[in-house]
């Protein structure tokens, strides 16, 4: 008796996976403010956190470089990242409404023509845990979206994003998704490093916190000021 064994399908599908912070939408500060007040309540500090700069970088290392400088190794910082993380999420949770966000140019059109296009799986791809990029999305009723992703909880370090991505890709749609259909999208160089490091398409935005030129000179596969032109973002996403 032969046994059977399962084909996966190689098809022409592309994932096109999103950063959250100044790539989807600006929470303008509500994540820092609702972390650094989790901290101080289950560390009784936040070490150098209001100094840290949070763009491209996943929560676990955020926290890792705040706290470490007030003293504490990774296995301490570890050790109680889980209830801080509950904190952090239920006061994020409580502000998000009330504080100033912004979505980005294009956004909300680029995201409904993706979802409409049998071809193209679209998810996440952020250093956020995944609660709290549920929280963030939910501002502006984006989570519908998206069918799959990658968070901060999943890997401290942004370049194993891509092939847990890829993995995700595989075990839920039974595609053996090849790097070079696999689009990042995002505003900092991170972005553009994990692509880079996985073999991926990066797009870069320049509607985050870093200079275009800096982007430019990580050369990104392809650039745009901000997603607002979406017939052209999605032809590149498509035919490239």
């Amino acid at each position: 008796m032969h046994s059977k064994k399962t084909v996966k399908r190689i098809c022409p599908i592309k994932a096109v996976l999103f950063d959250i912070d100044g790539t989807i939408m600006n929470c303008h500060r509500a994540g820092k403010i609702a972390l650094l007040k989790a901290a101080e309540e289950v560390f009784g500090t936040a070490g150098n956190m209001e100094n840290v700069n949070f763009q491209g970088k996943t929560d676990p290392f955020i926290l890792y470089e705040s706290l470490s400088s007030a003293g504490f190794n990774k296995t301490e910082i570890a050790e109680k990242t889980g209830i801080l993380k509950e904190k952090y999420i239920a006061r994020l949770n409580n502000i998000i409404f009330s504080h100033k966000a912004t979505l980005m140019p294009g956004i909300k059109e680029l995201l409904l023509m993706l979802e409409n296009s049998d071809n193209i799986l679209t998810g996440l791809l952020t250093g956020n845990f995944r609660e709290s990029a549920a929280i963030k999305l939910s501002r502006f009723n984006l989570n519908r979206h998206f069918s799959f992703g990658v968070f901060g909880c999943d890997t401290a370090n942004r370049n194993d994003m891509p092939l847990i991505a890829k993995k995700i890709i595989d075990k839920k749609y039974s595609i053996d998704l090849d790097f070079g259909d696999m689009i990042i999208i995002g505003d900092t160089v991170y972005d553009i490093l994990c692509s880079k490091h996985a073999g991926a398409v990066s797009i870069s935005v320049g509607t985050g916190w870093t200079h275009k030129e800096v982007l430019l000179n990580h050369k990104p596969d392809f650039y745009f000021d901000d997603l607002s032109n979406t017939d052209a973002v999605v032809d590149l996403i498509i035919n490239n």
